[in-house]
């Protein structure tokens, strides 16, 4: 193998390793936004969203106009060499968000694609994170790890941490001004917290039950790419 093998080989091994640390939480990551997009917002454009999703699927294009970017989404197959490799079923799911665009970028009917969009973001969800949608809602699921970046940062994270992703204003209030430590982040939007007698306990035993249940869906999924 000469100088020029060698490089190539170290080319192809080092993309190889990228691809695989994309780990499919940005899927999760992406339908989330949509779903939180469409709930939040009137009447949004996604020209963001779609650029968003292009760069992941073609890291390398150095694509930056973003109607372009959308004519283009349009009309692709979204198969790739290097950035994040799509399923016929994440597929499906990006191809149907595209296609309910208008020509302003803007959904053509919010109610309707946003609930089928609910339902793609439930089924990732439960499929890549099967042990932690066992315990909480799985948009809630979704909006944990879009708030922290993704399941490779959460899972370093404490219980406690995890407990209180969401409340960061709050808790910079309490450092700064001396006001009441919050007791829960975004899990509080979680059906168990919002029934609970006790708030607080019933946030730290969740957030204690998702520091491991995350930590074994990262691992096993880590574990699977490594044997694919």
């Amino acid at each position: 193998m000469n100088n020029k093998q060698i490089i190539e080989w170290n080319i192809s091994r080092s993309k190889e390793e990228i691809k695989k640390q994309i780990l499919k939480d940005r899927i999760i990551i992406f339908f989330t936004r949509l779903v939180e997009d469409a709930g939040k917002y009137q009447n949004p454009n996604f020209y963001g969203r779609i650029k968003e999703i292009y760069n992941l699927i073609y890291p390398y294009s150095g694509l930056e106009d973003p109607k372009e970017i959308f004519e283009r989404m349009k009309k692709s197959d979204f198969k790739t060499r290097d950035g994040l490799v799509l399923n016929s079923e994440e597929a499906e799911a990006v191809e149907f968000f595209i296609k309910n665009l208008d020509s302003e970028c803007q959904m053509k009917n919010k109610a309707k694609v946003k609930k089928e969009l609910d339902v793609f973001l439930k089924k990732f969800v439960v499929k890549y994170l099967p042990n932690s949608s066992k315990i909480i809602e799985p948009y809630i699921l979704g909006k944990l790890i879009s708030s922290i970046g993704g399941i490779s940062k959460i899972v370093r994270k404490p219980a406690s941490t995890i407990q209180l992703i969401g409340a960061e204003k709050a808790l910079f209030r309490h450092i700064a001004k001396g006001k009441d430590c919050p007791k829960y982040g975004l899990i509080y939007y979680s059906r168990k917290i919002k029934k609970a007698e006790n708030k607080g306990n019933e946030a730290r035993k969740l957030g204690n039950q998702l520091a491991i249940n995350m930590r074994i869906d990262y691992f096993q999924h880590v574990k699977n790419l490594d044997d694919s």
